[in-house]
């Protein structure tokens, strides 16, 4: 069994709202100690046609550094359930309901993610007919979680036997943060073996190389929660508050 460190979420510059170029997060999570990235694209502007290209331009960007596992992150209607898939899934188009997505992973042989639940409270959506067809579930996104994971989240995956996944929502270098995914390969690290490591949930969440599963209870979460709302996320908005005005006064 071969033991590898996984970066999970990650998008290029194919997304709309991407701003690196495949062979640069290849090696930009290469030089950070991962072996592998799961890549998952947002839906909009793709058609079958692109999703070949970029599965083709994801295996020759992998040969600059971490390999890189092609995905798409697909978008409901209303912009707030997003379900990144891997896997031999053909694209389903853009803005599909989430019930058909999780359903089209399942019978082609994919693996399928609810993505960032906390995002415009998307876990308000969320339905345990829809849980029952995932792998697995963002226990911890750093965009959107910050510094502690997601308690609503943590119940699920515990309820529902799913992945609890660590991820980063990367669009930017500066989002880096050291969460990831160790998975538990027969072989070596292809897309396929990736891919079937999550769906068979040999995979387990990190940070800094230890696992998560020790902060999503008890005192330590309960701290972490205290700080995220105290601390962290203050500064956040804080911080947004000001580039916004800066934004506008240039």
């Amino acid at each position: 069994m071969t033991t590898i460190k996984a970066a999970f979420h990650a998008h290029s510059d194919w997304s709309y709202d991407g701003h690196l170029p495949l062979p640069e997060v290849s090696r930009l999570f290469a030089g950070a100690g991962y072996d592998v990235a799961f890549m998952c694209e947002h839906d909009v502007g793709f058609t079958p046609d692109r999703k070949r290209a970029y599965d083709e331009a994801c295996a020759e960007a992998s040969a600059a550094g971490a390999l890189l596992v092609p995905g798409i992150e697909y978008g409901d209607a209303e912009n707030r359930v997003h379900v990144p898939v891997w896997g031999p899934v053909p694209f389903l188009g853009e803005e599909q309901p989430t019930l058909r997505v999780l359903q089209a992973a399942r019978e082609s042989g994919g693996a399928a993610v609810i993505a960032h639940p906390v995002r415009r409270e998307a876990w308000r959506l969320i339905t345990p007919a829809w849980l029952e067809l995932c792998a697995g579930i963002e226990i911890w996104t750093r965009k959107w979680d910050g510094w502690a994971p997601n308690p609503w989240a943590v119940r699920q995956a515990h309820a529902f036997g799913l992945v609890g996944a660590a991820s980063l929502d990367l669009h930017r270098r500066n989002q880096m943060f050291p969460l990831a995914m160790q998975l538990d390969l027969p072989g070596g690290a292809t897309p396929e073996t990736c891919v079937d490591a999550l769906a068979a949930g040999r995979c387990r969440a990190l940070l800094c190389g230890m696992p998560v599963a020790p902060l999503t209870r008890g005192p330590v979460s309960a701290a972490l929660q205290r700080m995220e709302r105290a601390v962290r996320r203050p500064v956040w908005r804080q911080g947004r508050r000001i580039r916004d005005r800066v934004a506008t006064s240039r």
